[in-house]
């Protein structure tokens, strides 16, 4: 699917002693750094617990998939659980501007499909776009989480700011009466017809999906030539544009599982609840702009 590697030279910018643990954490870990990891590192890289967001910056972003742009942006954050996550903006050439992937956007799926429930911090190689802010508003932790936006070589050049501030006057969740928010603890009880992993795979992905506005709670399992899994959710947004579809949540998933590994989509399976949106037609465009023939849609009950 992605005829591009991961950038192997940025290990050139870490310590030579540090490149073991760093090569788990992006090829066999998808991008998830453990506590006990993030103290290593801290040593390791010299940084203080804060600093090393903005030191791992580079590492994310040589994640990125930018066929289009050639920007490559990286998002580094820090959950509540002490995991730190690595996210990477994602573009897919041939298809719609509209189903790009930011990096803010990667990095808080990458943590909630690993079962974070909040965010504290965020670190990203460049200023959130507006989009992006809007995005992070729907999270658990908006009206806390502090941004850190600057020179992925030079933590004295860093930003510090909190998302309010970014986002001024902010229209989000509690305009519409909206109280359990991205990542927090929810779950549907959605069912389907079909009882095969992919299509189970999918369904318990849509029953952890958030759509507190439509109601459309979606989910994506996909399996691989090797008969790798990997799930996305949809996570749908006040301001709806910014909403992230189960389709580009999995492809995320699938980019930082194989970053050093060639694989290819053999089948993919979408569990949608009817409601006045579907995901239907855009994953069966973006799956054509893919080269992916075998889709199966399956719509579920409550």
């Amino acid at each position: 699917m992605f005829s591009s590697c991961f950038r192997a030279d940025v290990f050139d910018q870490f310590p030579a002693d540090s490149h073991s643990l760093l090569k788990d954490i992006v090829f066999s870990q998808a991008g998830v750094v453990f506590p006990d990891q993030v103290d290593a590192l801290t040593n390791k890289l010299d940084s203080a617990p804060n600093d090393l967001l903005v030191r791992l910056m580079p590492l994310a972003a040589a994640c990125a998939w930018a066929p289009v742009s050639s920007f490559y942006v990286g998002a580094v954050a820090r959950g509540l659980s002490g995991n730190v996550y690595l996210g990477a903006n994602m573009e897919l050439a041939g298809g719609s501007m509209a189903v790009t992937l930011h990096a803010e956007q990667a990095v808080i799926n990458n943590a909630w499909l690993n079962g974070e429930k909040g965010l504290d911090r965020l670190a990203v190689n460049a200023a959130p776009c507006g989009h992006c802010r809007q995005f992070m508003f729907e999270t658990s932790t908006a009206e806390s989480l502090d941004i850190m936006i600057g020179d992925m070589t030079d933590s004295q050049a860093v930003e510090h700011c909190q998302l309010t501030q970014l986002l001024p006057s902010a229209f989000g969740p509690k305009n519409l009466g909206v109280t359990t928010l991205l990542m927090d603890d929810a779950s549907q009880s959605l069912q389907v017809d079909e009882g095969d992993p992919l299509a189970v795979a999918a369904c318990q992905a849509a029953c952890a999906s958030y759509a507190p506005y439509s109601g459309g709670y979606a989910g994506v399992a996909l399996r691989t030539d090797d008969d790798a899994v990997f799930v996305g959710r949809y996570a749908e947004n006040a301001a709806f544009n910014p909403s992230l579809t189960a389709i580009i949540s999995a492809l995320s998933q699938l980019r930082f599982g194989s970053l050093n590994t060639r694989r290819r989509i053999s089948e993919i399976v979408l569990v949608e609840h009817p409601a006045a949106v579907s995901q239907k037609q855009l994953t069966d465009t973006v799956l054509n702009a893919l080269g992916v023939d075998h889709f199966r849609y399956l719509e579920a009950t409550l």
